[in-house]
């Protein structure tokens, strides 16, 4: 989920309008002025050098009165930061306003929020999260979010619904194989589905077919 395109042209649209409020530096006999302080968080940003664009976006968002696009990218340079309860806190402030937005870049939004929450142990406020996600995301990125989602309901010994996500997201890897580390993953996954089906075999007395042959 690494996509800034629309990122970018919001902040793009940011730095042309403090530029606006901000003449040239001979003007006001700057070193440097919010404009560029502006381009260099962008600059940090698509170098993913979170910290130093995090640092950047906190000071120009001290002085003026920014946009919720604008504080989403603030959480997600604290979700790459791992600072998850901040990235938690910017993230879900934006959630209701973030539908305005191309639904890629909505997915870059909900996929980070989804994952400081994950990452928090929060899987009921992950689980919206990743669902909408997958509304808006391109097919090869939604493997991701099934299989976390599979572990959310996991974690919540909700077995039918775990089940029914490990066994898209197997639908979804096998299709899109590309991702590093991907045996390790189907390993993890199938040993996920027969687990999740042994405990409904426990619970319903019906015995469901195991899928460690495939």
């Amino acid at each position: 989920m690494k996509s800034k395109h629309y990122l970018m042209i919001g902040l793009a649209t940011l730095v042309f309008l403090i530029g606006q409020n901000n003449p040239a530096d001979a003007t006001h006999n700057r070193p440097i002025s919010d404009k560029d302080r502006l381009n260099m968080a962008l600059e940090y940003f698509q170098s993913e050098k979170y910290h130093e664009a995090l640092l950047l976006f906190q000071k120009l968002d001290q002085e003026y009165l920014l946009n919720q696009r604008y504080k989403a990218y603030i959480g997600v340079c604290y979700y790459h930061l791992w600072k998850y309860e901040q990235a938690c806190l910017y993230l879900d402030s934006v959630m209701p306003s973030i539908t305005v937005f191309a639904p890629h870049e909505q997915s870059v939004y909900y996929y980070a929020n989804a994952e400081s929450h994950f990452q928090l142990k929060q899987y009921q406020a992950a689980i919206p999260c990743y669902e909408k996600m997958l509304n808006v995301c391109h097919d090869n990125e939604k493997a991701d979010a099934l299989y976390r989602l599979g572990f959310c309901y996991l974690f919540r010994k909700d077995w039918e619904n775990a089940l029914e996500y490990f066994e898209s997201a197997r639908s979804y890897y096998q299709h899109y194989g590309y991702k590093p580390g991907l045996k390790y993953r189907m390993t993890q996954i199938e040993n996920m589905i027969n687990g999740c089906k042994q405990q409904i075999d426990q619970s319903t007395g019906i015995t469901l077919p195991s899928d460690s042959a495939k």
